[in-house]
């Protein structure tokens, strides 16, 4: 979805002229095509196009690659002697569960902060003032609306929702990864003093 998101807003993505209408929080004019055209050409909104989407297909590319280079980096680890099959097995697929969970975390984030932006501009409106209806009878502002406005409010409402769940997920994370590691610790000390008790100490 993350990637998607990015290569849509990237194909919709337009140049504009120097003098054409813009709407909305527009940055200095530029000729990178960072432009989205506003109701079939009235006028160009900024916040799509490669300058703004690009980074995040190389952070997608990049967290793959760290991914699977770690995950490769476990699976190469030497092994302790006295460690057998069995637990060697269980410890590596409790390595690549965190790193995955990580990496599911970090794109539910992501994800959202792409789709809280990228539904901010999609609900932007253009008022018309003044507009007659009849005779002496004029109408409130006409408000137009953007190309993808039927879903840009809940694009952008979801996006904090998974910006909020992903950070939460990626602290229930590291809190239950600290207390696996020390719970791992005490269990080991535990299993040391055992063998001890039952060997006596090595002179």
């Amino acid at each position: 979805m993350l990637a998607l998101t990015a290569g849509w807003q990237i194909a919709i993505a337009t140049t504009a002229p120097a003098d054409g209408p813009f709407f909305g929080h527009v940055p200095d004019y530029t000729k990178l095509p960072l432009y989205m055209s506003f109701n079939s050409g009235y006028g160009y909104l900024s916040g799509a196009g490669w300058p703004n989407h690009l980074a995040t297909l190389l952070a997608l590319a990049l967290a793959a690659a760290v991914f699977f280079a770690a995950l490769r980096a476990d699976a190469n680890r030497p092994v302790f002697a006295r460690a057998t099959a069995a637990s060697v097995r269980s410890e590596r697929e409790l390595t690549a569960r965190l790193f995955t969970l990580i990496l599911i975390g970090g794109l539910i984030t992501t994800l959202g902060a792409v789709w809280m932006h990228t539904g901010s501009a999609g609900q932007a409106l253009v008022g018309l003032d003044d507009q007659r209806v009849s005779g002496t009878q004029s109408s409130p502002s006409i408000l137009i609306a953007g190309g993808y406005d039927a879903f840009a409010r809940p694009m952008n409402l979801l996006g904090y929702a998974l910006q909020a769940g992903g950070v939460a997920f990626l602290l229930r994370l590291s809190v239950d990864s600290v207390r696996a590691v020390v719970e791992t610790r005490r269990a080991r000390r535990a299993e040391t003093a055992h063998e001890v008790v039952a060997t006596g100490p090595r002179r």
